[in-house]
């Protein structure tokens, strides 16, 4: 809760307490001006119908006769004083409580605010939401699925113009390129095997030289291939498998384990004034 709320609080039952020990203290006052009025009353009357003087009891209602003109004024101060009190703190818990009710209108106005704006973010976040999901439902459907070629085989990218040559959507994905483990242990074996027919044989003709020297770059330290210009160079190769049968067949295993998969797809948005003009990016949302 706000602090200055608490304090105003705090400050009310405070100002509220001592309103009602004041009040205690106004009724107890006027309680001693009554009792002493009253027994100022009954002194007089006892003393107006003595039918004996000079008694102690006539001494008695003359002393509280003459004592009271002091003590009426004494008891009337008190309980003057008393009231006067109790209305100052009566305008104090009357301030205070105005003061609380513009605080307490500033805090729900505040809090209001607060709740609109939470309100109106998540509002707009939800219709963010639905708006991409549907987008990316959209591209799914209509832009992403022309990512594959006729023969099945994923492209890098297409690009889509508008006809008036305006607007520009580019569909991209990312791809990783997996090695099938089983079958590229086996092509392994066979890439070894043909090593080891030549390790012993220095004289080798240019061809044998040559892939000799390229599959010894397809291994990293002979436990795996390596994924790259090598590797697509030594795919790329018509081995003729009457005179590399090993390596022909290594290759064949290889193609079969080589897996591309779709790691993400997305679009960029690129717009332009006229043909001519540059195309800018269109940031998206």
């Amino acid at each position: 809760m706000n602090i200055a709320l608490l304090n105003l609080e705090s400050s009310l039952k405070k100002a509220k307490k001592k309103l009602e020990k004041l009040r205690r203290e106004e009724a107890k006052a006027r309680k001693k001006w009554t009792d002493g009025y009253r027994k100022y009353r009954k002194a007089a009357k006892g003393l107006a119908t003595l039918t004996r003087h000079k008694t102690e009891k006539e001494k008695k209602f003359r002393k509280i006769i003459l004592e009271w003109d002091e003590k009426t004024v004494e008891l009337t101060k008190k309980r003057d004083e008393k009231r006067a009190a109790i209305r100052q703190e009566e305008e104090k818990i009357t301030q205070l409580r105005v003061q609380y009710a513009g605080l307490l209108k500033e805090v729900e106005s505040a809090i209001k605010a607060d709740d609109e704006v939470v309100s109106q973010v998540f509002e707009l976040n939800f219709a963010a939401a639905v708006a991409l999901e549907r987008r990316n439902a959209y591209l799914n459907e209509h832009t992403y699925i022309r990512l594959i070629d006729a023969n099945g085989k994923m492209r890098s990218q297409i690009t889509i113009d508008r006809s008036d040559g305006k607007k520009r959507v580019v569909a991209m994905t990312n791809t990783i390129t997996i090695v099938a483990t089983d079958l590229a242990a086996k092509a392994k074996e066979l890439i070894e095997e043909f090593f080891n027919e030549f390790q012993s044989n220095v004289e080798m003709d240019l061809l044998t030289q040559k892939l000799y020297e390229l599959t010894r770059k397809l291994l990293i330290e002979k436990t795996k291939f390596k994924i790259g210009p090598d590797l697509y160079v030594f795919l790329s190769i018509d081995l003729d498998e009457e005179l590399f049968p090993k390596l022909a067949k290594a290759q064949q295993l290889l193609k079969l384990s080589l897996r591309s998969e779709k790691t993400s797809s997305y679009i960029r948005l690129y717009e332009r004034e006229n043909r001519t003009s540059p195309w800018k990016r269109i940031s998206l949302f």
